[in-house]
């Protein structure tokens, strides 16, 4: 069998590669074993998260969302069987890659893929579709009626937050680099009703909010990470690392109006007393976006299929409608992520 893993060599950067012959983990009483068609590729490998959990190892699997069809199930095994198709997600601690022949999933992490819905689709939708509904439902709870600004909608995850927000009644205020991603998102249907486009004049964010919202601020914020920088020289270092725009915290907690709520995907925001008064002022909440903790959180198991079927309905009926490049063969993987991903849409193996 093949499959894609990632190796961390002695400076630290990450080798990816195809392995030939690669064993399967043994199957258990709840194990599915699943013939993969399509994988979507993660934008980065989670190293310094799997360090932080005690997971980290030198060879790291590749690719965790998984559509595909069952070939074997464990003696306990209810909710499938041999010849259906699914659509499932590989646990941060599982030793196997998504990127394979043929990979083996807990019936806990396995959903059954409706058949109007492609396997690439499917596989795409997975993540973005999972952190779009941890963010808006979950964290900030959003309600009909109410704005939410969600930091670059153009890329896969925003275009899906984007969707569902909509979906759900709520005012989307979204953010875009370039004109591309302006015309891109009003293109949308159904569109966001304020599309910023950011680019140097970062000050036009509070503005163009404070004035869709008559001065009193959004209801929720949705980031993508966020600048903790001052000056001019720290802001260029920070983008080197990213090439997405990342407002700074102040900008948000300007944007923020009362009671508001503002979902971090930023693992190592500092608020200072200050920025904690502000928040406090406006009797706003912080949250912390990590979809990845409901594979790793078993009391959440029921939730986490949950959001899984909900999604999977919402591609089948076009609510969400996953942005994904053309598909790439498994050979192809490895280059994939050696280059610079610079593509809006969500890159995708395809067997």
């Amino acid at each position: 069998m093949r499959s894609v893993f990632a190796v961390i060599d002695e400076d630290g950067a990450l080798k990816f590669s195809i392995e030939e012959n690669v064993d399967l983990p043994p199957m258990t009483d709840h194990s599915v074993m699943v013939q993969v068609r399509a994988c979507a590729l993660s934008p980065y490998v989670h190293t310094q998260i799997l360090q932080d959990v005690g997971l980290a190892h030198s060879r790291l699997p590749v690719g965790r969302e998984v559509a595909g069809i069952v070939t074997q199930v464990g003696s306990a095994v209810t909710s499938c069987k041999e010849g259906d198709e699914i659509i499932g997600v590989v646990p941060l601690d599982a030793p196997c890659s998504g990127c394979a022949d043929i990979c083996v999933l807990q019936e806990h992490n396995v959903v059954l893929k409706p058949e109007k819905v492609s396997f690439t689709e499917a596989a795409c939708a997975v993540s973005d579709g999972v952190r779009a509904y941890t963010a808006l439902h979950y964290l900030a709870r959003i309600c009909a009626g109410e704005i939410v600004l969600i930091i670059n909608g153009a890329d896969a995850t925003g275009t899906v937050m984007i969707q569902l927000a909509l979906h759900w009644g709520a005012k989307v205020l979204t953010t875009a680099s370039s004109e591309e991603e302006r015309t891109y998102l009003e293109g949308l249907r159904p569109s966001p009703s304020k599309v910023i486009v950011v680019g140097e004049k970062a000050s036009s964010l509070v503005k163009s909010c404070l004035e869709e919202t008559g001065g009193l601020g959004v209801d929720c914020i949705i980031d993508n990470g966020v600048s903790q920088f001052e000056l001019e020289e720290d802001q260029n270092l920070a983008l080197g690392v990213t090439s997405q725009y990342q407002p700074h915290k102040h900008e948000l907690l300007s944007c923020l109006g009362m009671g508001g709520r503002w979902v971090t995907s930023q693992p190592d925001l500092q608020l200072d007393p200050p920025d904690s008064s502000l928040l406090y002022l406006k009797v706003a909440s912080l949250s912390f976006l990590f979809a990845d903790v409901w594979t790793l959180a078993s009391s959440q198991q029921g939730r986490f299929l949950h959001i899984l079927k909900d999604v999977m309905e919402k591609v089948a009926n076009k609510t969400v409608r996953p942005c994904f490049e053309q598909p790439l063969s498994l050979e192809n993987v490895p280059d994939a992520y050696r280059k610079d991903p610079s593509q809006r849409g969500r890159q995708v193996m395809q067997i």
